[in-house]
């Protein structure tokens, strides 16, 4: 299991300033008066993991996610959020026991992502987090309310819902786009089927016509030993 070493925040929400939260082995604990900005740092774990909508963060829009200003403080320019995985057991292709991802939003709305200090496109951050069965969409997180939505679920949901919480899914859509994959490969070879059919018949009209020059070519080459014949036989 992957586990987080230490998130750091700055600019993001009600964090105004640089803001780093470590976490220990074990079960971890945040807690704080209503307002202290708890709910905050699960809004940040989301955000810099890649989740795309504004409002499952609880905000109109990415750039609502920057600081806004206070009576001491001024309006912050960015928000970023650095998540700190532990990769002793390199479940990340990198050499290093420890794996920094993190996100920065503009005020155009426009995020930038990075491994490592490197800047990355949102798919490779998404492509990295995969190899330690991480998603921003997924079920890694458990917001307010989702307990109640579960428990309010049909039990048909509720089940689909294990199975993806199980990664029974993952292999479900694999199955699919591999029939998907078949199903295009043999209307490839059915269309291949044809050509060929196709090619083999005009095979066959060209050996038929073969056949008729080399028979004509055959008689050509009678006639004129038939007619040389006579004509030697004229004038003998």
């Amino acid at each position: 299991m992957t586990k987080i070493n230490k998130i750091v925040m700055q600019g993001f929400k009600s964090f105004a300033k640089h803001t780093e939260i470590p976490f220990g082995p074990g079960f971890n604990v945040v807690l704080g008066p209503n307002g202290s900005g708890k709910s905050n740092v699960t809004d940040a774990i989301c955000f810099v993991l890649g989740k795309l909508s504004a409002k499952g963060l609880r905000a109109e829009k990415q750039a609502n996610l920057i600081y806004d200003g206070h009576k001491s403080n001024k309006p912050a320019k960015f928000a970023k959020v650095s998540i700190y995985f532990d990769n002793s057991n390199r479940v990340f292709p990198y050499d290093t026991n420890e794996v920094e991802v993190s996100r920065k939003v503009l005020p155009t709305g426009n995020s930038i992502y990075k491994i490592n200090g490197q800047t990355c496109s949102r798919k490779e951050v998404l492509d990295l987090l995969s190899l330690a069965k991480i998603t921003p969409e997924g079920y890694n997180i458990i917001l307010q309310g989702d307990i109640d939505k579960f428990i309010e679920m049909s039990a048909e949901n509720r089940r689909q819902l294990i199975e993806e919480i199980a990664d029974i899914t993952v292999y479900e859509e694999k199955k699919h786009q591999a029939l998907l994959e078949l199903n295009k490969v043999e209307e490839k070879l059915k269309e291949a089927k044809i050509v060929l059919a196709e090619r083999k018949t005009y095979l066959d009209e060209l050996k038929e016509e073969h056949d008729q020059a080399l028979r004509y070519k055959e008689m050509t080459e009678r006639i004129d030993q038939h007619k040389a014949t006579y004509l030697h036989l004229q004038i003998t």
